[in-house]
């Protein structure tokens, strides 16, 4: 027996449940958007968490998102710094944003530590987010388009 469960997957490592549980709270998604955004099985990746053997293209791109958000954790964190004279985001780069990062309304809400409601009637009314806030929308995107799913 060589230790691979299927082709591409690794040995078993146990810390492959905690990376998946811990990428899966900083980033704010359930198993099921992971699963989405991967191409993997959800029933596979509980597997890897379960038992490990998570493939090495999986486990550095999980790595790579878990590690931005780890680094802009909301827009009141050091590292984000509002930058020169881009214009404040509005209703139609927010949505854009949610989809890139795979959040709903609410978990955007809970982020910005706002009523889901209020945001969105905020944005509707043609308000725009702060200059800290789009900014850390805007590396948060730029981080989950640096890196595609494996």
């Amino acid at each position: 027996m060589t230790g691979l469960h299927k082709p591409g997957e690794e040995l078993a490592r146990p810390a492959d449940g905690v990376l998946i549980g811990t990428a899966l709270v900083w980033i704010g998604w359930p198993l099921q958007q992971l699963s989405r955004r991967s191409g993997y099985d959800r029933h596979e990746i509980t597997r890897w968490m379960h038992k490990g053997g998570m493939p090495e293209p999986f486990r550095l791109w999980l790595t790579a998102l878990r590690a931005v958000h780890v680094r802009y954790p909301s827009p009141l964190a050091t590292t984000v710094r509002p930058g020169g004279n881009r214009p404040p985001l509005g209703r139609w780069e927010v949505l854009r944003i949610q989809l890139v990062i795979g959040w709903s309304e609410r978990q955007l809400a809970e982020r910005l530590g706002e009523h889901r409601t209020a945001l969105r009637r905020r944005l509707e009314a043609g308000e725009t987010l702060d200059a800290r806030e789009s900014r850390w929308l805007e590396l948060l995107e730029d981080g989950h388009r640096l890196n595609p799913r494996p």
